[in-house]
């Protein structure tokens, strides 16, 4: 009955990019992760706004955090 039971993500302690991965698919979440990576061919602000473009609130510094290694997701 306990198997799966796990503390509730406190949406203020996590990072954005990690919260997207249980609300997309695996694909579409696989191609958001490499083009976050993706410093040369993304700037945070380019990426934000085509995202935006697609239904997708993601902030240019939430981008850069996560680049940077300074969000929850390496804590």
């Amino acid at each position: 009955m306990l198997e799966n039971l796990e503390p509730i993500k406190n949406r203020v302690y996590y990072c954005k990019v990690d919260i997207l991965k249980d609300e997309l698919s695996e694909e579409d979440y696989k191609i958001l992760i490499e083009a976050v990576n993706n410093k040369e061919k993304w700037q945070a602000r380019t990426l934000s706004r085509a995202l935006l473009e697609r239904g997708l609130k993601l902030a240019d510094t939430t981008i850069g955090k996560h680049r940077n290694k300074e969000c929850a997701c390496f804590r």
